[in-house]
């Protein structure tokens, strides 16, 4: 057998380029780290339902108590990210350095999946440097503060990478050499989700996305899947570390608390007394306004568990959520406890009313009153809804067209990245709440004050890093813009194309995976906008941004393949 001969003027240029490529990615990872060390910690000493939340929690899991005293609170949150506080406070490095080098890690995997599924490092290098320096790290009220979005967007691209990298990339001659090779992966994709699944509460969202990826390893695995135990074991394997990860935290929680549980606001106690309350019909509806005081009196009428919680619904404690919602959600006139925070108000008020001193006393006071409150519907239907045990507000006519309208703004805002601010939030709290925040981070908060111009270098250099910050903050923005809605508009025209050939490349795979999760973000909020919450805004969207930038070079240079592959068919039939 003859070998070709390669000169060692050319090994010596593969070898360059090889160093060159590596050279590329590690300079950009390292400005990426360099400009976000320039901006503090945005402590909110004052959250005590967000920011000081995660805190105090992480306090309890450091003092061997795992989430401390159980109370209204305890299990209002994902335990993911007090965990990571935890972890990254033994390690001794500043959170947000950890928070960083948890998402440039996760940027870069994602930009290989692309490298390998379009077998150059240009798509690697232009997918990682959009990634690196994305302004949402940038922004006070995004990479600035303590909340959960600062580990939540590094797990949800992780995830859809490992998915990338489990069902797309490499595929081999059989299930069962596949499996050999790729098991690792597959339960590192198990650990991920679960880890995920334990952050936020609305982890759904990326379910199309993956159900996508899955779909096409099925479908273009079908010729093999009358091994069929094998195909169910390959998609099984990552339900492993998922349900143990998830099993783990539920149990700690059963033996503390005696209630198998990771999330009040997943539970069916609580989502019963929610729907309960949210069914009883209003003289006048009103936008954002789930319990009025006419609906109120109602369940006061229906049920001696409302009734206990009439003292502080009509108290202090309910007016202090009306004037909470009202003045973070600037909505004027404002006369009664908006839907976004009313699940933070029915938990405070039963808390005062004390049915708070145990998890069990809690379930049960839930279960009482949206029993309570469904008998009495039951025996009058006409000032009720149907029955409900959701957190979804009450359907209504108008709202398809609300939720679209929300959309195509939030759409905007995700494009544009938010106006792409760069600045340093001041720090507001009480000094004991900010030396927490402090000692809990290991980092360096920003000033309770500062000057009116947002920002205040403490040298020269930091001066140059905001500078710069700003600077790829506009280009990363202006990019967006225009290239997010043209790539998602030209993925549909490639959509086509691949139907009327009959064939779906595994890059255009990954391109409707992206679309699918940016399309579903976007009217998730829209829909929490024209129904619950404002929502139009860059925390949310944190999570998806990457995603909406990563579409643009999959396009790109899935467009460019599918141009060199059809050029090849024409000429080749024209000989």
């Amino acid at each position: 057998m003859k070998y070709p001969h390669y000169s060692a003027s050319k090994i010596q240029n593969v070898w360059l380029a090889i160093r060159g490529y590596h050279v590329a990615l590690a300079a950009i990872f390292v400005i990426s780290m360099w400009l976000r060390a320039a901006f503090p910690i945005f402590a909110i000493g004052n959250a005590m339902h967000d920011d000081y939340l995660f805190i105090k929690l992480a306090g309890y899991i450091w003092q061997g108590d795992w989430l401390g005293v159980y109370d209204n609170l305890t299990h209002a949150k994902g335990v993911a990210y007090p965990v990571f506080i935890f972890v990254n406070h033994v390690t001794g490095l500043p959170l947000k350095f950890s928070e960083h080098l948890l998402y440039l890690s996760a940027a870069l995997f994602f930009s290989s999946m692309l490298g390998r599924i379009y077998a150059t490092q240009w798509a690697t290098l232009f997918t990682f440097a959009l990634l690196a320096f994305i302004p949402t790290a940038w922004s006070p009220d995004v990479g600035g503060r303590v909340i959960r979005e600062g580990i939540y967007v590094s797990l949800s691209l992780f995830l859809l990478g490992l998915a990338i990298r489990c069902f797309v990339v490499q595929r081999t001659d059989s299930v069962a050499e596949e499996l050999r090779e790729k098991w690792p992966w597959l339960l590192m994709l198990g650990l991920v989700a679960g880890i995920y699944w334990l952050t936020r509460e609305e982890g759904i969202w990326l379910l199309p996305a993956l159900a996508i990826i899955i779909a096409h390893w099925a479908w273009s695995r079908r010729p093999m899947l009358r091994h069929w135990k094998l195909s169910a074991l390959y998609l099984a394997l990552p339900l492993i570390p998922m349900l143990f990860v998830i099993g783990t935290v539920n149990s700690l929680n059963y033996v503390k608390y005696d209630v198998f549980r990771n999330n009040d606001f997943r539970s069916a106690d609580f989502q019963a007394a929610y729907g309960a309350l949210s069914r009883i019909k209003h003289d006048q509806w009103q936008r954002y306004v789930l319990f009025p005081r006419d609906a109120r009196e109602r369940a006061y009428r229906f049920s001696s568990a409302a009734r206990e919680l009439r003292p502080f619904f009509e108290g202090w404690l309910g007016e202090a959520w009306r004037k909470t919602g009202c003045e973070q959600s600037n909505i004027k006139p404002c006369t009664e406890i908006l839907s976004g925070w009313f699940m933070w108000a029915l938990r405070d008020v039963t808390a005062a009313a004390g049915h708070y001193q145990s998890a069990q006393e809690a379930r049960t006071f839930y279960q009482r009153l949206a029993t309570e409150i469904d008998i009495a519907c039951k025996q009058n239907p006409g000032e009720c809804l149907p029955y409900r045990q959701t957190m979804v507000p009450p359907w209504r006519v108008h709202y398809l067209v609300d939720t679209l309208r929300a959309s195509r703004d939030v759409f905007g805002t995700l494009i544009s990245l938010g106006g792409a601010p760069v600045s340093v939030g001041a720090s507001i709290g009480s000094e004991q709440q900010l030396a927490t925040f402090s000692l809990a981070t290991n980092g360096t908060l920003a000033p309770a004050r500062q000057s009116s111009t947002g920002t205040d270098p403490v040298s020269p250099i930091d001066g140059f890093r905001f500078k710069m910050a700003r600077g790829l903050a506009v280009t990363e923005s202006k990019i967006s813009e225009i290239g997010v809605p043209f790539t998602m508009i030209t993925c549909l025209f490639w959509l086509s194309l691949a139907m009327y050939r009959r064939r779906l490349d595994p890059s255009l795979v990954i391109a409707l995976a992206l679309t699918a999760a940016v399309a579903v973000r976007v009217l998730l909020l829209g829909f929490l906008e024209a129904t619950s919450i404002p929502s139009n805004n860059m925390l949310y969207l944190s999570p998806v941004a990457p995603m909406a930038l990563a579409l643009i070079p999959t396009v790109l240079f899935g467009i460019a393949a599918l141009a060199r592959t059809l050029y090849g068919e024409i000429a080749t039939s024209t000989k």
